[in-house]
């Protein structure tokens, strides 16, 4: 008898991963684990299972539920909220019968006010302030491949015990994660280092390898992560030079040809989350009467580079 459920919403390169990481490792499966999908990623699954490919392993996952999204009518315990920041709102209207009074919802997307904004759909559900540290691509639907980055979830720490059962049954599913108190911290350092590097990589075309060696490309990526923290301390987070340095600590453990998911959404003429990395960057430094000249000649870069698909495509 299953005792909890847990939904993942959005089987891409983070949900992939966490699906993969947990049907992998459980000890049991008194925890039931649906995925919830759409479109072809649905189909392939449904066919032929979940595809997850890591420096490590190859392995085809099947979740105890596979739901359709929209067709959900029963609410879980846990919902894993995964779906790219372009695609969280509609896919929560589409959804809301998963979402309960007693659900806990840890919102994933790369936004510093995730949480926020789900919270002004769901006034039942208890949601937290969480990211992820990774790095994991889609190489067509229902096939994910983790290039790096530890999956590391942060969350913001609850007020009460509740919700210690799911902790707990990520940790044991191998999936690293930290209850903090300063999560709005964290939340910013890793936009800093997602916005800045996904801007980059898709603007000038450059894999990791290319930006953590070509002068050029060091030089304007400081450039880009200095006026990102100039709009972090407007909001009261005391970012800094050191958590510069800590970037390009952290892509030095990706491999070299490691892309963006933005970056590849780029190459495809698909705009992604381009509203969230670039162009909310440069609106909100507006309002705070911020200068962010480079983030402004990338923005322009990348428009050009989707006009050019557009065009090739027609």
């Amino acid at each position: 008898m299953k005792v909890k459920s847990i939904a993942i919403l959005g089987i891409g390169g983070v949900g992939g991963f966490l699906g993969a990481k947990i049907l992998s490792n459980r000890k049991n499966d008194e925890i039931k684990i649906d995925f919830i999908s759409r479109g072809t990623t649905y189909d392939t699954i449904k066919s032929k299972g979940l595809l997850f490919t890591s420096p490590e392993k190859e392995e085809v996952l099947m979740p105890d539920g596979l739901i359709l999204s929209g067709e959900g009518n029963v609410a879980y315990d846990l919902v894993i909220l995964a779906t790219k920041s372009q695609s969280m709102e509609s896919a929560i209207i589409e959804n809301k019968s998963i979402f309960g009074e007693n659900t806990l919802v840890l919102p994933l997307q790369n936004m510093v006010n995730a949480a926020q904004s789900v919270r002004t759909l769901l006034d039942k559900s208890e949601v937290l302030d969480a990211c992820i540290y990774l790095i994991s691509n889609v190489l067509e639907p229902g096939h994910i491949k983790h290039l790096g980055g530890p999956g590391k979830v942060i969350i913001g720490k609850p007020s009460t015990d509740k919700y210690n059962w799911a902790f707990e049954f990520l940790a044991k599913c191998e999936v690293p994660l930290s209850l903090v108190e300063d999560v709005s911290t964290h939340l910013w350092k890793k936009f800093l280092f997602i916005s800045s590097l996904g801007t980059l990589s898709a603007a000038y075309d450059v894999n990791f390898g290319d930006i953590r060696t070509k002068p050029e490309l060091i030089k304007c990526w400081r450039s880009l992560m200095a006026e990102l923290i100039l709009l972090a301390q407007k909001h009261g987070i005391a970012l800094g030079d050191s958590d510069i340095e800590a970037a390009f600590e952290m892509i030095s453990n990706f491999p070299y040809t490691a892309k963006s998911s933005f970056q590849l959404d780029i190459e495809r003429g698909i705009k992604g989350e381009k509203e969230t990395l670039v162009d909310e960057v440069i609106k909100n430094s507006h309002n705070y009467d911020l200068a962010c000249p480079v983030y402004i000649e990338l923005e322009e870069k990348i428009s050009k580079r989707l006009s050019n698909v557009s065009a090739t495509n027609t």
